[in-house]
């Protein structure tokens, strides 16, 4: 009977530990239900509003994705594990993976081209945003900070280790794992070439973790990089971390000239001179058309050379809600032409989604089209359908041009109406902050304003394409960004916009 005792003892012990393994186990459960209690009720508030925030966007993203797994793993035995699967059976929508790898990716990219401050993004206050109602844990963090390291861009690596490391030590419920966190900071550390700072954070590790499986062979790496370093440039850092950041290099691509204006102009910074400023007028015109003989339209000029206007109170709201509802069904990923082989694929530097709706597809549509030939005075019948486009939060288009140069494979071939000679884009909605059409060789942005819309010639009038119109769809900021894009080609418009045999025109 004595061992039976004993054996008694034991189980009391064990059952003890059961208990603490479980109230944590419960503990995460209940914090996590806090969280999507404490979105859901955010977001009921205003929908629109949440929605349209970026730190908001991601954390609903990954609160249906990453923390719903977890959910899924603290839950067990049979009759929670069937509470689980009874919303799983469900019709729910539920983003996967791939969602919210790009949710990490758009709010990287929003925070590289509007220089947004890493703490301040995680506590949610974004400047020139309406107020925010989440503030990111250190797991939240973590993620973005992995995100970035997927992405080779170890300068917010580090940023977003580090925010995730001191958020870390003031949680009480911890969603992160500290050794986790000084792995990755220690390692991006190491290649923005802090290298003691990196073996300090390596040592760090250590004492977290005794036994993990890199850190002693990292620690003797990186010394020996040091020694060699001190020995060779004498004392010399050679590989000093600045704070410049660098850029996001899966996302940008850094060939396209005027790259450093691009993101300048998506930020509202001047790059036009007073004088410049000074040649531009505003005023009301007919653009020699009866069709607005009784009401002329207002013309804003941009730019002289190339000339970009932009045309004020063009299109009512009754269209352009129609515009958008009629687009909706046929929203699809946007795609881009392949310069060598002409084909249609998808690609980071585009991220949209958009539909083609045809002047057969409602009369509306064909009286956007009559406006577009009255105010420019060009032929439409040879043009391209109205393309609706839909930008959400991060949704962009880097520094491109909308005509085919030479040497490129024609994508417009299968149209034969040549060349993209001009480009008008309807302003279908507002955009709270960011998502401006900007020209970065001449230094012009064009604002999204609802009912607005742009007009500028692609190729010269000698048919030569005018390099000084290549143009970006900036990042959204904030909010959602619709537009209707109108390309016209150059077939039929012979009468209309003589050629000129001098290639400077």
């Amino acid at each position: 009977m004595g061992p039976l005792l004993n054996t008694g003892g034991e189980i009391v012990k064990t059952l003890g530990k059961y208990l603490e393994v479980e109230e944590e186990r419960l503990e995460k459960l209940k914090w996590l239900r806090e969280q999507y209690e404490k979105l859901y009720t955010s977001a009921m508030k205003d929908e629109e509003t949440f929605l349209s925030n970026p730190v908001n966007a991601y954390l609903l993203v990954k609160r249906l994705t990453a923390d719903w797994q977890t959910a899924g793993l603290l839950i067990d035995g049979t009759y929670s594990k069937a509470v689980i699967d009874n919303i799983t059976q469900q019709p729910l929508l539920f983003p996967d993976q791939e969602d919210l790898r790009g949710a990490a990716t758009a709010l990287l990219r929003l925070q590289d081209t509007y220089l947004l401050d890493t703490t301040e993004l995680a506590k949610g206050e974004i400047e020139g945003t309406r107020s925010v109602f989440s503030e990111l844990s250190a797991g939240d963090c973590f993620l973005l900070g992995h995100e970035a390291l997927q992405l080779d861009d170890h300068y917010y690596t580090v940023r977003w280790m580090q925010e995730a490391l001191e958020r870390y030590e003031k949680e009480e419920i911890k969603t992160a794992t500290k050794s986790s966190i000084l792995d990755y900071l220690a390692y991006s550390t190491f290649v923005t070439g802090d290298i003691e700072h990196a073996i300090k954070l390596t040592q760090d590790l250590i004492e977290v973790d005794p036994n993990h499986s890199r850190a002693y062979a990292n620690i003797a790496y990186y010394q020996n990089i040091l020694n060699n370093r001190d020995e060779n440039n004498k004392g010399d850092v050679g590989l000093p971390g600045d704070n410049i950041p660098k850029p996001l290099k899966v996302i940008k691509r850094e060939s396209i000239p005027a790259f450093e204006n691009y993101e300048k102009l998506c930020r509202g910074e001047h790059v036009k001179t007073p004088f410049e400023e000074s040649q531009l007028h505003c005023r009301y015109t007919t653009n020699n058309s009866s069709y607005f003989l009784l009401q002329p339209i207002k013309e804003e000029q941009l730019s002289l050379d190339p000339q970009i206007l932009v045309y004020h109170d063009v299109i009512s709201d009754k269209d352009m809600e129609l515009f958008k509802q009629l687009a909706v069904p046929w929203l699809a990923r946007a795609t881009v032409s392949n310069p060598k082989s002409g084909a249609l694929e998808t690609a980071n530097y585009r991220v949209s989604k958009s539909a083609w709706l045809g002047d057969s597809f409602h009369p509306r549509i064909a009286r956007a089209s009559q406006i577009v030939k009255e105010v420019t005075g060009l032929e439409v019948n040879t043009a391209e359908e109205l393309h609706i486009i839909n930008y959400g939060i991060g949704g962009h288009y880097e520094p491109h041009l909308d005509f085919k140069r030479e040497g490129e494979a024609d994508g417009f071939a299968r149209f034969g109406t040549g060349n993209r000679i001009a480009t008008w884009i309807f302003y279908l909605s507002d955009v709270e902050a960011g998502g401006a059409t900007v020209f970065p060789k001449i230094g012009v942005q064009v604002k999204p304003k609802k009912g607005t819309a742009a007009f500028w010639y692609n190729l010269r009038k000698s048919g030569d394409g005018d390099m000084n119109t290549i143009h970006a769809a900036c990042p959204v900021l904030s909010g959602t960004k619709w537009v209707g894009n109108k390309w016209l080609h150059e077939k039929n418009q012979e009468f209309l916009r003589p050629c000129s045999l001098d290639r400077r025109e």
